[in-house]
């Protein structure tokens, strides 16, 4: 739906600069706006930065409504998966985040899915104390709990990326 209100707004636009070019040709000299248009404009100074503080805007949001599409594309493309799979998927991702949160070290989990149908992955964000030890970490999800994990979900080839993110202790010198 949203590629289709892309391409037609894009159309629209290409069209409606392809009738102003139209009417720069035909009209020579002639100004494409009326006198009274251009009288307006000219007596109020604070109307073309209006525009650009209103295309600027624009332009803002469409990029924020751009990025939020492509991140609920991935998330649209993995809850296609429905009904069983999906309850299956929804349990095994809170059993994962209860089993990491139990390692050592372990402050708090995101589990995210990302990618496409034919080659999803998971994304564990991993917040840890600093003085986790990180490769016990790794070799403890990678080997115990993502095995698990997969096997649950009925998907053996689940690439997962793992980010481990360190909480640093303030110390105050008195």
């Amino acid at each position: 739906m949203a590629r289709g209100g892309l391409a037609l707004t894009g159309l629209a636009l290409c069209g409606a600069s392809g009738v102003l070019l139209g009417l720069n040709r035909f009209l020579g000299d002639r100004p494409v706006l009326g006198e009274g248009t251009s009288g307006f404009i000219a007596r109020n100074p604070w109307f073309w930065p209006a525009v650009a503080g209103l295309l600027t805007a624009v332009a803002v949001l469409g990029t924020c409504w751009l990025l939020i599409q492509g991140r609920t594309a991935a998330l649209r493309r993995f809850s296609l998966l429905g009904g069983r799979r999906k309850a299956l998927t929804n349990e095994a991702v809170a059993g994962l985040t209860r089993e990491v949160l139990e390692l050592p070290g372990v402050h708090d989990v995101r589990v995210r899915f990302t990618g496409t149908r034919s080659r999803p992955r998971v994304m564990l964000q991993i917040l840890c104390h600093e003085s986790a030890d990180l490769g016990l970490l790794l070799a403890r999800i990678s080997e115990d709990s993502l095995v698990r994990f997969r096997e649950v979900i009925e998907m053996p080839d689940l690439h997962a990326v793992l980010r481990f993110r360190l909480v640093y202790q303030e110390t105050r010198i008195a």
